[in-house]
């Protein structure tokens, strides 16, 4: 979780510093401007990040119910077929 905020805060802080420098703004403003924006990118890639990885356990959660469902028809099936199979 660390590094998603440092990797999002200095893409945020590399945007803000050049597009800074670029419209000629002076040095100053350009630094406190990219500072702010790297923390305020950092907390935005954290909140970004946590809804990812809830995502993905949905995702995989809902795939682990549909192996087991698929599973247990595949189990049944089976056992009806042995069933039938006795009966003869």
């Amino acid at each position: 979780m660390r590094y998603i905020f440092l990797v999002f805060g200095f893409v945020f802080f590399t945007l803000v510093f050049t597009a800074g420098l670029w419209a000629d703004r002076t040095f100053a403003l350009v630094v406190r401007d990219a500072c702010i924006a790297a923390v305020v990118g950092g907390l935005a890639g954290q909140w970004f990040w946590n809804h990812v990885l809830d995502a993905m356990r949905i995702t995989v959660a809902v795939k682990r119910a549909a192996a087991d469902a698929a599973a247990k028809a595949n189990r049944q099936k089976k056992g009806e077929t042995a069933v039938a199979k006795a009966k003869k």
